[in-house]
């Protein structure tokens, strides 16, 4: 298998943790590409030039971040059905779309001044707001282990503390700070830290 990744995509990052826990990295050769200069093998494989892609001989690549999770965790045997499963990819869906929101201010600041939507940039920091809220308000508590769902939240987290320290949320949102530091402090974090 090859990974297609951008170091500091938290979504590569996101599958590079889980790869680890299923002890499936070994397996994954992972390949550095720049989705603005994207080289042919990687188009070929998404045409939408967009990280994390996984090709897999013999299959068409997969796509989007959710996608190759579940791809793994079939690899795996650990792809559960059910209410306990649909619960686990809502809180990942929550998680990706803080990820999504941060992406969204990360490159709109990367826009010329003069180009820049204060409508939009707005709109994308009450989405990080709201959602932070909502894991203070109980959803992370239903994190207790390190399972996909925690594996997102963590890297939306630690992205928001990458890219966008300006926030400063953690103190607006102690319980859910709190379990992100000891998040922090899980061996595949360290090992996938971008910085």
């Amino acid at each position: 298998m090859k990974l297609f990744y951008a170091k500091t995509s938290p979504y590569t990052r996101k599958l590079l943790l889980l790869a680890r826990h299923l002890g499936q990295i070994d397996e994954i050769e992972i390949v550095a590409v720049d989705p603005l200069k994207a080289p042919p093998e990687f188009l070929d494989a998404n045409p939408l030039s967009k990280v994390p892609t996984l090709a897999v001989a013999g299959e068409p690549a997969l796509f989007d971040s959710r996608v190759i999770a579940e791809y793994l965790l079939d690899r795996a045997g650990m792809n559960d059905s059910g209410r306990a499963k649909t619960e686990e990819l809502k809180r990942q869906a929550l998680a990706d779309g803080i990820t999504d929101a941060a992406l969204d201010i990360v490159q709109e600041n990367r826009r010329p001044e003069a180009q820049r939507s204060a409508y939009w940039m707005e709109r994308w920091r009450a989405a990080i707001e709201r959602g932070l809220a909502h894991l203070e308000d109980g959803a992370i508590n239903a994190l207790g282990q390190w399972r996909l769902d925690a594996m997102a939240t963590a890297c939306a987290l630690d992205y928001l503390n990458f890219r966008l320290p300006e926030l400063a949320w953690e103190s607006r949102f102690p319980a859910t700070a709190k379990w992100y530091r000891a998040a922090l402090k899980q061996d595949d974090m360290i090992a996938t830290d971008p910085r």
